[in-house]
């Protein structure tokens, strides 16, 4: 059976066994986990930035709520195919973030990176590979103060 374009399946929220997820299989998740002691919370967690080429690799840059485990987490997208993205601004605090298998405009079969709002940026992120970098420390934008 094809899958339509409106077709996803929602593969990793916080509170998933993360042996059932894609998000296991992507190269850096272990290192996420090792510093976050499991899969981490996105809620509350800032968008610090947005870096988007029409090739090659794009960068989503978030920086999760652990006050006591600062660190940034990259999600660095290969080949971006498709962005639906709004309401950036000086502060980007969101709900949550989802990483989702979808099927793009293209009928490529895509990882989606998905930003629900809380304040500031929300929206999606099409991209053909997907992985992940980890950075313990303190934002590197020195503006969130946790």
């Amino acid at each position: 059976m094809a899958l339509s374009v409106l077709d996803t399946v929602p593969l990793l929220h916080h509170h998933s066994k993360m042996e059932k997820s894609i998000v296991s299989e992507l190269n850096g998740v272990e290192a996420v986990t090792e510093w976050f002691e499991g899969w981490p919370s996105f809620h509350d967690a800032e968008v610090i930035s947005i870096f988007l080429v029409r090739e090659g690799r794009s960068v989503l840059r978030v920086y999760p709520y652990y006050p006591q485990e600062p660190a940034t987490v990259d999600f660095i997208l290969e080949d971006v195919t498709d962005i639906e993205v709004y309401d950036f601004s000086g502060q980007n605090v969101i709900n949550s973030l989802e990483v989702e298998i979808a099927i793009d405009q293209n009928r490529d079969r895509v990882y989606r990176v998905v930003l629900a709002p809380c304040y500031g940026v929300a929206g999606r992120i099409d991209a053909k590979a997907l992985r992940l970098e980890v950075s313990p420390g303190k934002s590197p934008d020195g503006v969130s103060l946790w």
